[in-house]
């Protein structure tokens, strides 16, 4: 009877004792979850590979990180179909790797269209490495194509790992008076606008830089490019109403990289401060 009463004992103990393991591990699988997220944060500066050979040994991996076509998707009546990137790339070890994806439709998305989402969806694990620690989609979608680029990032964050870093481009012209970006509560970790190759919006963005105007946002991240200096000299100008406290810099060139191109490029942001 003894022992019988020190193993009833025992077993809230037990149970209690289990509760508490069980506890402990949910805290630490918390724990490294969000560590994981810290981890996953690009760093600082990041350069766009785009579909070329590049040779990026020279970077310095604990300060600049890679963000490389993986692939470009086109969309065409109904058809998903996928080009892979050839040209080789090759960095430093221990490189920030955020493979991305470029999307290019005909025009006709919209949020009722499904088809194509659910294709990308199972085509994007194959790009997943154990190198990569980022993701970032590039799509130039028109005011139609929003509501179907917004269930498109909802259905890539729910297909992606919990862990990787989500990021997505933006034309410049979405950041004139335009609170797509900022009202949607978009599924990702950061929104890049590209402030190069703006076509027909040049002229419009560099006046309002002129005036002073920052567009009503304050960015993580921003995109630039070594052939738009006189942009980029203007954005230098308001910096501190465009970027948030410790941005990230992200880095476009027509051609292939070297460590000359980067540092020139670099050092003029550096004349921002």
């Amino acid at each position: 009877m003894a022992v019988a009463g020190r193993r009833a004992a025992a077993k809230p103990a037990i149970k209690a004792i289990i509760a508490l393991l069980g506890c402990a591990l949910i805290m630490q699988a918390a724990t490294e979850h969000a560590l994981g997220r810290q981890v996953a944060s690009p760093p600082a500066r990041m350069l766009w590979a785009w579909e070329r050979p590049e040779d990026l040994r020279f970077i310095d991996a604990k300060t600049t990180g890679v963000a490389y076509l993986v692939a470009t998707i086109k969309l065409r009546g109904g058809a998903v179909i996928c080009i892979n990137r050839h040209q080789p790339l090759r960095v430093p070890p221990g490189t920030y790797m955020m493979p991305v994806v470029r999307i290019e439709s005909d025009g006709t998305l919209d949020s009722s269209r499904t088809t194509e989402i659910e294709k990308i969806a199972a085509i994007i694990p194959r790009f997943l490495t154990p190198r990569v620690r980022g993701f970032q989609f590039d799509f130039d979608a028109r005011k139609s194509e929003r509501g179907w680029y917004k269930n498109f990032l909802l259905k890539m964050r729910e297909t992606l790992p919990a862990d990787l870093y989500l990021s997505m481009t933006s034309i410049a012209s979405w950041c004139l008076g335009d609170d797509w970006i900022n009202g949607n509560k978009l599924p990702v970790d950061e929104v890049v606008p590209m402030f190069f190759e703006m076509g027909a919006d040049t002229r419009q963005i560099g006046v309002l830089l002129d005036n002073g105007n920052t567009f009503g946002h304050t960015f993580q991240s921003i995109g630039i490019s070594d052939k738009d200096m006189a942009i980029n000299k203007r954005l230098g100008k308001f910096v501190t109403g465009i970027l948030k406290p410790t941005p990230r810099l992200y880095m476009f060139s027509r051609k292939p990289w070297n460590q000359q191109k980067v540092q020139t490029l670099v050092q003029e942001v550096n004349n921002w401060k």
